[in-house]
C-alpha cells in the first residue's frame, strides 16, 4: 500500500475528528524552522501559523506566513505565504491552500493518530517541480510541530520544512 492510501485502521469519525482539530489548533503558533529540497538552498527560517475555527461550520481557516532567519543576504525578509482551510467534504477532511507564486494544493486527511494528523496531496496545481506533497500537524501541550514532505520528478518523497511553534499572543 502507498503512503497516500488510507488502510481501515486509518479509519475515523470525521465529524469528532474536524472538532479536535479546530479545538487543538485553534490560536496563533509561533517560532522556527528549517527548510531544505534538491529545489532551493538549506536555511533556518521563522514561521506563524494561525488558525481561525468557524463556529458554525466544520471548517478551520489559516494563515501561514514564513521569513528567513539567520541569512545575512535574507534575513527578515518573507520567503513565502500561505492561507487556506481544513473542512469536513462529505466523508472526507480536505486541506485547500494556495501559496504566493500561485501555487494551488489540495490535500486529504489520511491519518489521524492521538494529536497527529496527515494530510496527503491529492492535488497540486502551479507547480512544476512538486509531484507530491504531505502536511503532518501534531499538537501536545506547548508545542506545534509542523512538517511538510515532498517529492519531486528527480527526487523521492523527502522532508522539505520542519518547524517547532509555540503558542503565540502577537
Amino acid at each position: 500500500m502507498s503512503i497516500f492510501e488510507k488502510s481501515d485502521a486509518n479509519r475515523f469519525n470525521m465529524k469528532e475528528t474536524i472538532e479536535k482539530i479546530k479545538k487543538l489548533f485553534a490560536g496563533k503558533w509561533m517560532g522556527e524552522g528549517f527548510a531544505k529540497f534538491p529545489t532551493i538552498d538549506d536555511t533556518g527560517y521563522t514561521e506563524q501559523l494561525e488558525f481561525i475555527p468557524d463556529e458554525f461550520k466544520d471548517a478551520i481557516f489559516y494563515r501561514q506566513k514564513t521569513w528567513y532567519k539567520n541569512n545575512t543576504e535574507k534575513n527578515g525578509q518573507t520567503v513565502f505565504w500561505d492561507t487556506g482551510f481544513i473542512i469536513l467534504e462529505g466523508d472526507k477532511i480536505v486541506l485547500h491552500s494556495v501559496q504566493v507564486g500561485g501555487r494551488i494544493e489540495t490535500y486529504e486527511l489520511v491519518q489521524a493518530k492521538g494529536d497527529s494528523f496527515t494530510f496527503n496531496s491529492v492535488s497540486i496545481l502551479n507547480d512544476p517541480k512538486s509531484i507530491r506533497s504531505q502536511r503532518v500537524f501534531t499538537v501536545d501541550e506547548e508545542n506545534f510541530l509542523y512538517e511538510m514532505n515532498m517529492a519531486t520528478h528527480d527526487a523521492g518523497f523527502q522532508n522539505h520544512l520542519k518547524a517547532i511553534l509555540r503558542r503565540s499572543e502577537v
